[in-house]
């Protein structure tokens, strides 16, 4: 069985990047990556980390329904735009566990900031 696949919705990331007034290099210094990378999340050329997923969340405070697709086709090729989500998909599954994931590394957060 193939598992899915998740990427960043470059559209939203950008949108959410003009709003916030950051820029590509600032966003790639909150998340500790590169500019490159964030080209890359950027076109949805690359399936980010349950952990830089759990950043992106954080950071941007965008749901992960609305920040990220998930793709049962593998990644799309840098031509084609990323085909959406189909309900009944493993999404609400993955997205359960990528928001308990950032829940508990934001309480971690604020315990080490209480001590």
């Amino acid at each position: 069985m193939r598992l899915p696949t998740v990427v960043v919705r470059g559209d939203i990331l950008a949108s959410w990047l003009t709003v916030s007034d950051y820029t590509r290099s600032r966003l790639a210094d909150e998340l500790g990556i590169s500019k490159g990378r964030v080209s890359q999340l950027l076109t949805s050329r690359e399936e980010p980390s349950a952990h830089l997923i759990a950043k992106l969340m954080i950071l941007t405070n965008v749901p992960f329904e609305r920040l990220f697709q998930v793709l049962h086709n593998g990644l799309p090729h840098a031509s084609s735009p990323a085909a959406a989500g189909s309900s009944g998909d493993p999404t609400a599954h993955t997205a359960s566990r990528v928001q308990k994931m950032s829940m508990a590394s934001s309480v971690r957060g604020r315990r080490q900031n209480d001590t």
